[in-house]
């Protein structure tokens, strides 16, 4: 009888807990846009997405504690001192609502406070800033369900963020790329300026570049993410060197192919190598 009960747990665990590359498109449900998004994103060839695992909706953060040993357990096979802890709604990364920086995200996250991290980002769900994107979008926070992702770390010196179809003008024959020193969250979260670099997709080359002064990088410091300066040679440099134009531009266009949309796309450089970090369709072209 204990090996029926033992069985039956490990089998509800297995359904609930699920490392990327097993993550089907179709699962959105289960494990919200930004796990089937990077689960989808393993699969595609030559795309080097960071490894990590997946907790479902089934779990809320009164439910975590529960899942402890399978959590830590899936945490200790990324054979990695710090992790990333996102969460992924069921609305998230769709053509009509991104949600893209609504919901809770914590880096460089360890062992010792990982579940405390899990359980915040289910707690996101509940925040104001969801219940005001969520109105301005006409959607009953009710319907929206919440999964975590967990992320091996990527200790990036350069990041950004690249759009297979230009946003501004929106021609479609125009890839452009931001680029920043240190961790992606300044870039995305605006708190930069960075390097803009439009490329002709189809001849693979750089049309123009605009490179802006960066004073200020976020980098993992002695106990957590800190803000420190830009040595003062680098400031005005070109923060994306040429060496990764065409790694880079071959996984957008990849990944576009791959999904069959204009996509907005997360990228990390970390020693010297190109890793994407997140994909979802563009939701400004309309």
């Amino acid at each position: 009888m204990r090996w029926e009960f033992q069985k039956k747990y490990y089998l509800n665990a297995m359904e609930k807990i699920k490392i990327l590359k097993d993550i089907k498109h179709d699962e959105i449900v289960k494990f919200g846009g930004k796990a089937t998004s990077l689960g989808e994103l393993s699969r595609i060839k030559d795309v080097n997405v960071p490894e990590g695992f997946a907790i479902s909706t089934d779990i809320s953060e009164v439910d975590v504690k529960n899942y402890e040993s399978d959590i830590l357990n899936d945490f200790d096979k990324l054979n990695s001192q710090y992790v990333a802890v996102r969460s992924s709604a069921t609305k998230e990364d769709a053509l009509d609502t991104s949600f893209a920086g609504q919901f809770d995200t914590f880096l460089n996250v360890t062992h010792e406070n990982l579940l405390e991290k899990i359980s915040e980002c289910y707690k996101s769900l509940q925040s104001d800033r969801i219940f005001s994107y969520a109105k301005s979008k006409n959607i009953d926070v009710a319907t929206i369900k919440v999964a975590v992702v967990v992320q091996k770390m990527i200790q990036s010196e350069i990041s950004g963020i690249a759009f297979s179809v230009n946003p501004v003008n929106k021609e479609e024959n125009e890839i452009m790329v931001e680029a920043g020193y240190g961790l992606g969250e300044y870039v995305v979260a605006g708190i930069i300026t960075p390097d803009k670099y439009i490329f002709d997709k189809k001849k693979k080359l750089l049309n123009s570049s605009k490179i802006n002064y960066q004073t200020y990088k976020l980098i993992l410091g002695k106990n957590d993410n800190e803000k420190t300066e830009v040595p003062l040679v680098h400031r005005n440099a070109q923060k994306l060197p040429t060496k990764y134009f065409q790694y880079l531009l071959k996984n957008i266009l990849d990944i576009e192919k791959h999904y069959g949309k204009p996509m907005d796309i997360e990228w990390a450089v970390a020693n010297e190598n190109v890793y994407i970090t997140q994909a979802r369709p563009i939701t400004t072209l309309n």
